[in-house]
């Protein structure tokens, strides 16, 4: 396991995120890992793509970083600022499948929003809001070219876990492309266990697949260090659980953890749990 971060916050523009990763590893004796600084560009203040050429620079950098990790026959785990970022990570991931396994990979998406807006569709222009859509070829053309042209997702290799904040735009998006998620909603109706056993069975046909975790899934009154809280969510031992079920039945290459804010962190319960996660996911990678 090869873990580095990246202090995005281009892609929501929350400063938090700028040093909380430095945070980490200094109240963590076992967290110091490489971080790939954000790459500042001169901007056009675009109002529906604000900070474009920086995320793309900074992404541009990530997904060198973890393809090179990959290629290294190491499993890379990104702990980053903003979702914009994954845009590099998940590239990596694809591009190292495709080129070397002539495949296609699988994404497990945890968050409380799908992520899957477009330049046009967006109403605050945060580009953290559009990784999905970018990583799927929709949407602004330097978002969708990191390490090639190709898309780097298919809509039916993508499950998405824990939704509460879907933009009428984006249920439009979901719906087109016939994408699998479940809401929280749906999760609690439905019961974890199922919707767990439900996501293995959907993408079990696949060899590799990467997961994708915002610490904004989870209850923000139990879990409070993030840029964009959204009321209600998975409860800590919810989260254990999809970790512990899918880890365990699914063959990830890699993995993110992202939008940890310190900030806005209460007692360093988000931290604490962060940390966790951390801990989690080397040792059930370990026992794979």
């Amino acid at each position: 396991m090869h873990i580095y971060g990246c202090p995005m916050h281009y892609g929501v523009g929350d400063k938090g995120l700028t040093t909380s990763l430095t945070y980490l590893t200094e109240r963590y004796s076992d967290l110091h890992f490489p971080i790939i600084s954000e790459t500042t560009k001169e901007e056009q203040n675009l109002p529906n793509l604000k900070n474009l050429n920086s995320v793309v620079a900074t992404c541009e950098e990530i997904s060198s970083y973890a393809l090179h990790v990959l290629q290294n026959q190491d499993t890379p785990l990104f702990i980053a600022g903003d979702h914009s970022s994954v845009m590099g990570s998940i590239s990596a991931s694809s591009e190292y499948v495709q080129e070397n396994l002539g495949e296609e990979i699988g994404l497990i998406w945890i968050d409380a929003h799908p992520d899957i807006n477009t330049d046009e569709t967006t109403v605050t222009g945060n580009i953290h809001g559009m990784p999905v859509a970018a990583l799927l070829g929709l949407g602004e053309k330097s978002l969708t070219r990191f390490l090639s042209e190709r898309p780097k997702l298919k809509p039916e290799h993508i499950v998405m876990l824990g939704l509460r904040d879907i933009d009428p735009p984006e249920q439009i998006i979901l719906d087109k492309l016939n994408i699998r998620y479940y809401t929280y909603n749906q999760i609690c109706a439905k019961g974890l266990d199922v919707c767990l056993d439900e996501t293995i069975a959907y993408l079990s046909h696949l060899s590799s697949i990467h997961m994708s975790f915002d610490i904004d899934s989870m209850n923000p009154d139990i879990m409070p260090g993030v840029s964009v809280p959204v009321p209600d969510g998975f409860t800590i031992p919810e989260v254990r659980q999809i970790f512990q079920t899918l880890l365990q039945a699914l063959p990830f290459i890699s993995y993110d953890i992202v939008e940890y804010n310190h900030v806005h962190d209460k007692d360093d319960v988000t931290a604490d749990f962060l940390h966790e996660l951390v801990e989690t996911i080397l040792k059930l990678n370990n026992n794979s």
